[in-house]
């Protein structure tokens, strides 16, 4: 049930991801599901471990749109996100992407590395991180 790309579209793989990257096409297959979670203002948020030939990472999708997706599903997100959650990166839909089963359980996927479990950082965090332990070091 292969379903074709369209013209000119280019899958981006999990481990060309970066925080920020918006409105990119992805393919992914689903690993895990977690217990939804429902927010105070009354949305549910699902969340799936996911992955491809290039390794895993979280993928959070809101309300209706979650519920239908299972374990094994093979899912192309056209106008998916990239964003960062508390220093992880996770993936996402933006407001008008859109989620389209392609097919189930046949599909080559790496488990690791996942993109979920590093941790991010600005280029101004990783440079003072770099100045601390010079000044550390100096200081022994």
């Amino acid at each position: 049930m292969s379903v074709p790309l369209k013209a000119g579209q280019q899958l981006v793989p999990i481990a060309k991801f970066r925080p920020f990257m918006r409105g990119f096409d992805c393919e992914v297959i689903v690993l895990e599901t977690a217990v939804p979670t429902n927010i105070r203002d009354g949305h549910t948020i699902h969340t799936f471990l996911v992955a491809d030939r290039t390794g895993s990472i979280m993928m959070t999708i809101w309300d209706a749109e979650g519920m239908s997706i299972r374990n094994g599903d093979i899912i192309r997100i056209e106008g998916a996100d990239a964003k960062l959650f508390r220093g992880f990166l996770q993936l996402t839909t933006t407001r008008f992407g859109k989620i389209k089963r392609v097919g189930e359980d046949t599909m080559l996927f790496k488990e690791h590395p996942n993109f979920s479990e590093m941790m991010w950082v600005t280029e101004e965090e990783a440079r003072s991180a770099a100045a601390a332990a010079t000044a550390t070091a100096t200081a022994s």
